[in-house]
């Protein structure tokens, strides 16, 4: 009996060095069984410019959480996106600019407490304490399990997407910029994703063709500051990047909200505004989540107003929240199509 378990063991291992593949690949298929079946309901959910600094920081001090202590919306989804609006770091100095923010590294682990899972890097402030600031945020992001997009140490880096494998789906995030106040990464230069449409198409084939993705996010931080009607150009631009084969692009950076358009099967968030962001004092005002579910049928789309009430989070109910859901519906109504009237109007 102990010489057929030692020659059981040995032809286990020789098999396993002259086929390992055979091995690997069993392995793979038992892992494969675990997933959940296509039809369930995957749901992201995204936000505007996050700034945990300034006069959040003031008022905050060595609670860095405070503004999600109640909130705990973005632990019940799949995915949550957010814009973060500056370096995590307290090294490098200051960028010659009129604002320089930066983030306390101890701050940095709110993230991932909050249900926060990928970060859009790719905006105008997070080159406020240059290269250096850049190389401990990614550092920072990296040890806590936070996913980032949109800016790197070379231009590879800053358009690498964040693939999510999702109840048995693979959805793709990207992120892009194309302001002056932050450098475009190079082939050996550190810096952010470039908005350049040629780029964001090359991208987006890549993810369908070598990837097989099902669902694509395209993070934009662009427009007009304080504008509540996004620019032609930006129009002709967000569509564009849904004719390549994007399902929804999300902008922010004008710190107020916009409309919401459908065209054709995608759709397109111009500005999610503000969501919590300590670059102002105002520490009372109102914003929203996006939220999308992806449904065995297509894509399902709501608005989720939010109130900060003292830097704290809270969703909207009642009077509130209608007023914040109108306002978006009066700032889509220009648009053929929007997540409000889906028909096209003539």
């Amino acid at each position: 009996m102990r010489q057929l378990l030692i020659l059981s063991l040995l032809f286990t291992t020789f098999r396993s060095l002259l086929f390992p593949q055979i091995i690997t690949d069993s392995l793979s298929v038992h892992r494969d069984t675990t997933s959940v079946p296509l039809d369930s309901t995957v749901v992201l959910r995204f936000a505007g410019d996050l700034l945990l600094a300034g006069s959040y920081e003031s008022f905050a001090r060595d609670s860095g959480g405070l503004a999600f202590q109640d909130f705990d919306l973005f632990r019940s989804d799949d995915i949550t996106v957010v814009n973060i609006e500056c370096p995590i770091t307290s090294r490098g100095v200051k960028v010659p600019k009129p604002y320089n923010f930066r983030m306390r590294p101890s701050y940095a682990k709110v993230l991932p407490e909050a249900g926060i899972e990928i970060v859009n890097l790719a905006n105008n402030h997070i080159f406020d304490y240059g290269e250096e600031g850049l190389f401990d945020t990614i550092s920072y992001l990296d040890s806590l399990g936070v996913h980032h997009i949109g800016a790197g140490r070379n231009a590879s880096e800053a358009r690498e997407p964040v693939i999510m494998s999702l109840k048995g789906r693979r959805v793709a995030f990207l992120g892009y910029y194309g302001g002056g106040e932050a450098p475009m990464a190079r082939r050996h230069v550190p810096g952010v994703a470039s908005r350049d449409l040629r780029v964001i198409r090359y991208d987006i084939q890549k993810l369908k063709e070598r990837d097989s993705v099902n669902f694509i996010v395209v993070s934009l931080h662009w427009g007009t500051e304080k504008a509540t009607i996004p620019d032609s150009d930006q129009t002709d631009f967000a569509r564009r990047i849904i004719d390549a084969g994007a399902d929804a692009v999300i902008g922010h950076h004008p710190h107020v909200l916009q409309g919401i358009e459908r065209y054709r099967n995608g759709v397109i968030v111009y500005s999610l505004g503000n969501f919590v962001f300590g670059g102002n004092s105002r520490n009372k005002y109102d914003t929203a989540v996006f939220e999308i579910r992806i449904t065995k049928d297509g894509p399902d789309y709501c608005l989720i107003p939010i109130g900060v009430r003292d830097w704290r989070l809270t969703v909207l109910v009642g009077a509130e929240r209608e007023h914040v859901v109108q306002e978006v519906v009066n700032l889509s109504v220009n648009f053929p199509r929007s997540i409000f009237n889906p028909k096209e109007t003539p």
